[in-house]
């Protein structure tokens, strides 16, 4: 006899119990990854305004870090194994006349 735990997936891969993440998806889990990055990075740089995503680099999944004004402190070279990109968000230009 079979017993329900409660979900569709419960004790086949984890994830009703908290289990692991799609790494299939590889950007996707990117973005969870960044998440966190980016939580401990404001509290490093509150006055900063800093965005996170998924990107490719030579083919090869990183975390491009874009940021306003200063580089930001204690950002890493890594993050859980995948490179961190910072790149600098350039002012809008002026409009032209």
């Amino acid at each position: 006899m079979v017993h329900s735990l409660g979900s569709r997936t419960s004790g086949v891969d984890g994830s009703s119990e908290g289990g692991r993440i799609n790494t299939i998806n590889l950007p996707g889990a990117l973005v969870l990854y960044g998440v966190a990055l980016l939580q401990g990075l404001q509290r490093q740089n509150p006055k900063a305004k800093l965005t996170i995503a998924p990107v490719q680099v030579d083919g090869v999944w990183c975390l491009e870090l874009s940021y306003d004004g200063d580089e930001p402190e204690g950002a890493p070279e890594r993050w859980h194994g995948h490179r961190v990109v910072l790149r600098k968000i350039q002012p809008p230009a002026p409009p032209s006349a």
